[in-house]
């Protein structure tokens, strides 16, 4: 995507903040009873949620400050928040996973 820093969601997040990770944690949210109620119908009890990054997040690195508009975020490349966008986009399936086998 990669859009100018100046882009940003319609609650303020920066738009690649918006659609790599908090887009990608409501879709799934929203598909969740489905996938679940795919396992209890499945016969190895499996559903799968696959997520994918890229070698992107080397450019990154996270800085919780830049995830909506700030001084902070303006200071940075397209490339540096999309980087951030692809590390961070990872974090939401790990915790749908811990809370499903917790």
């Amino acid at each position: 995507m990669n859009p100018p820093v100046e882009m940003l969601t319609d609650d303020g997040y920066d738009l690649q903040f918006g659609t790599n990770v908090v887009g990608h944690f409501y879709f799934t949210t929203l598909v969740m009873p489905a996938l679940l109620m795919a396992v209890a119908a499945s016969p190895d009890a499996t559903a799968r949620v696959v997520n994918t990054s890229s070698n992107a997040h080397w450019f990154g690195g996270l800085n919780y400050n830049t995830f909506k508009d700030s001084p902070a975020r303006r200071k940075k490349s397209a490339m540096v928040i999309y980087g951030q966008s692809k590390t961070v986009s990872l974090s939401p399936l790990h915790q749908i996973d811990h809370s499903i086998h917790a």
